[in-house]
This record gives C-alpha cells, sequence and structure tokens, in this order.
C-alpha cells in the first residue's frame, strides 16, 4: 500500500503541474495549485490524527483512498483552474489519512523502530523511483486522461489490498489502555512531549524534509522545462531520485549506529537546501543527475528517521497525534513556501522557488543542529564526582 501510494504521489504532482502549464495556466497559478494541496491538510492534521487514534487505522484508510478516486476523477472530468484548485485539496486530504494511517501501524509491529522503518521505507522508496517514470512515459504517449485512469487503477489495487489485512485496531487498543492507563494522564499531552528537544526537532525536520520532496517533484519539471529538458529525460530523473533513496535506506541502521540520529537528520537538512540553492545553475545533464541523487539520498535518510524517532518517543495512544503535528508542519511548510516564493518565481522565473527553499533548508538546518558532545560529557562527569 505504502508503495502505491508514493507511487502515485511522485507521478500525479509534476505531471498535473505540466498538464496545467500546457493549459495556459501561470506558474503563480501553479503555486496555487500547490498550495490548495497542502491548506486542507495543515488545518485537519492534527485531527486527522486524533480519528486514527480513537477509530482505528482501517476507516482512515479507507476513506483516504475513496477521497483520492473522487479527486482524481474530478481532474479528469473537468480540468480548469479552479478544479485543480479542488482536486488537490481532495488528494492532500486523502494522502494524509492514509500516509498517518499507515505510519501508525507500522509503529504498532514492535520490535527494532529504525529497521521496521526503514523496511517499510524502503517499499515507499520503490514508489519514488517508479512513479515518475511511468507517469511521465504514460502521459508523453497516450495524454492525461490514460495516465489519470492508471493511476486510478493503482489506488483501486491499494483499497482492495486494505480488505485482506486483518484488522487488529480494536485488540491493540484494549492492550495498550491496560497497559498505558497511567501515562495517559496530562503529563503525556502532545504539547508536553514536543518539549522534548529531539522529539521536537524530529517533527520540525520531518514535515520540512517531506513538504520539499513533494515540491520538488512540482517545480523541477518546470525548472527542467525552462532549462529545455524533455518531460521523459525529466522523469527518468525524479526516478533517478528515487533510486538514490531506495540504495541509502539500505546504509540507514549503520549510520544510525555510527553517528547518531539527530545528527544524520541535521546533515540531511544542510544537503538537502545546498541541492536546492545549486540546481538551477546546472547546466548540464550529468550534473543534474548526480545532485538528484544527493537530494534522493538527503530525503531518503531524513523522513524514516524522523518518523522513527516520533514512534519511539511516543506511546501508542499518542502516536497519531503525533504524526498529525509532523504532518502539520509538513503541510503549513507546503501551503506557505509556493505562496511566498511563487509570486517571486512569476517574477524572476521558477530558480527563485529553489533558492528561497535551499535557504530555508539550510537556515532550520542550523537550528536543528544536535547539542555539542562535550556539554553533555561534562554533565555526566559531574555526575560522578
Amino acid at each position: 500500500m505504502n508503495t502505491i501510494l508514493i507511487t502515485t504521489i511522485t507521478g500525479i504532482k509534476p505531471i498535473v503541474s505540466l498538464y496545467a502549464y500546457s493549459l495556459g495556466i501561470t506558474p503563480q497559478e501553479i503555486s496555487m495549485i500547490v498550495a490548495s494541496s497542502a491548506l486542507c491538510p495543515a488545518l485537519l492534521a492534527l485531527q486527522i490524527g486524533k480519528w486514527i487514534d480513537h477509530i482505528g487505522t482501517r476507516p482512515m484508510v479507507i476513506i483516504g483512498n475513496v477521497l483520492y478516486l473522487i479527486s482524481l476523477l474530478l481532474s479528469v472530468m473537468f480540468p480548469s483552474f479552479f478544479i485543480f484548485l479542488i482536486q488537490q485539496a481532495l488528494a492532500g486530504i486523502a494522502t494524509t489519512c492514509i500516509m498517518l494511517a499507515l505510519q501508525k501501524r507500522i509503529g504498532s509491529l514492535g520490535g527494532d523502530i529504525n529497521r521496521t522503518v526503514a523496511n517499510y521505507s524502503l517499499f515507499g522508496s520503490v514508489g519514488s523511483m517508479i512513479g515518475p517514470a511511468i507517469s511521465s512515459f504514460l502521459y508523453d504517449y497516450y495524454g492525461y486522461h490514460i495516465f489519470i485512469f492508471f493511476n486510478m487503477l493503482l489506488i483501486v489495487i491499494a483499497l482492495c489490498s486494505e480488505m485482506g489485512i486483518r484488522n487488529l485496531d480494536g485488540k491493540n487498543t484494549q492492550i495498550t489502555v491496560k497497559n498505558q492507563q497511567a501515562n495517559l494522564q496530562g503529563s503525556e499531552s502532545i504539547w508536553v512531549l514536543i518539549r522534548n528537544r529531539d522529539i521536537r526537532n524530529a517533527i520540525i525536520i520531518g514535515g520540512l524534509i517531506f513538504s520539499y520532496r513533494e515540491l520538488f517533484t512540482v517545480y523541477f519539471p518546470l525548472l527542467a522545462h525552462n532549462m529545455g529538458i524533455s518531460p521523459m529525460i525529466t522523469g527518468i530523473l525524479l526516478s533517478f531520485s528515487g533510486l538514490a533513496m531506495l540504495v541509502i535506506r539500505f546504509t540507514q541502521t549503520s549510520l544510525v549506529r555510527s553517528f547518531g540520529r539527530m545528527r544524520i537528520l541535521t546533515w540531511s537538512l544542510f544537503a538537502t537546501g545546498i541541492i536546492y540553492l545549486v540546481a538551477p545553475f546546472s547546466p548540464w545533464i550529468v550534473l543534474l543527475f548526480v545532485l538528484v541523487g544527493v537530494l534522493g539520498a538527503g530525503l531518503g535518510l531524513a523522513q524514516p528517521l524522523s518518523t522513527a524517532a516520533l514512534l519511539e518517543g511516543t506511546i501508542p495512544e499518542h502516536r497519531g497525534e503525533v504524526l498529525g503535528v509532523q504532518m502539520m508542519m509538513n503541510r503549513v511548510s507546503q501551503f506557505v513556501i509556493p505562496v511566498i516564493f511563487g509570486g517571486l518565481g512569476g517574477l524572476i522565473g521558477v530558480s527563485a522557488i529553489f533558492w528561497g527553499s535551499g535557504f530555508v533548508l539550510t537556515a532550520v538546518g542550523f537550528i536543528t543542529r544536535p547539542l555539542p558532545v562535550h556539554v553533555d560529557r561534562t554533565k555526566n562527569q559531574r555526575k560522578q564526582i
């Protein structure tokens, strides 16, 4: 299900922007379309997380897939600027429901949370790799309608697969209530939990990284179009980014053991920010492949590590809510960034969106950097004395 979800997300977003551009919709209007996919989820993400904690993962997965189908059907029947706004808003709510439910379900499996999330993310990387390539091929050779119907078929397959999964929400809820009743007091509220620096930074980094991954899939085709790159090559570049995500996640466990989770998260932010700054100045296709590969590696590490940090640091009864806060952070940035930089994009060009995004990522990387190690050692020495 995660593979299908990421395949459709990474495949649909860039093609919708290209299709809208071909219909005469301006870059400023495309920025508004992108922002619409984040506005409603930004307002509802925390509440969706609470609903998942309350009613379970299965109902939210079903609701999300049905909304996703409706949103895609709208874009085929009535392609226009306002319909694209509605379509992206519905798609944003749908993918938020599915993504939060699947993440909470993975967190309930037990075992080594880093390895579990890494294995789960591997299949998402497969989707990131094949989604843009398949979608760009279908759009290039068969048109927008065939491309949309193919993705609708994938969503129907995901919906059917949910019906074949045994529902353990009720059993897990009963066990958790018995074992963790004492922890459900005010001391475990979401606002107390995010006072923890690592959890707070994981929410910020995870939210930013995922939003910038989606923004890259939307705006990179426009940048590539201005650079004279065909839709087919653009899809291959985006798929190469997905391949880099897939490869780097095989080394995730060993990297965490060697350098620490939060340090890798910060490095991922810096690497992503630098790529955003440099990409518009890349005149050679080979250099673009290198930059896109590094970007994919940075995004591929940051997303599962931030999710693992939240799942490990939160009791099961609040996991949906905490993941909802992270998703809210993701959607807020995904809404604000196109609105701020979209106007600049209309005046200066699409490159302005990449430059502004790069400065934001590097600045947040500096703010969320791990505290110096010698501070903790000094405290430990004082305790021993």
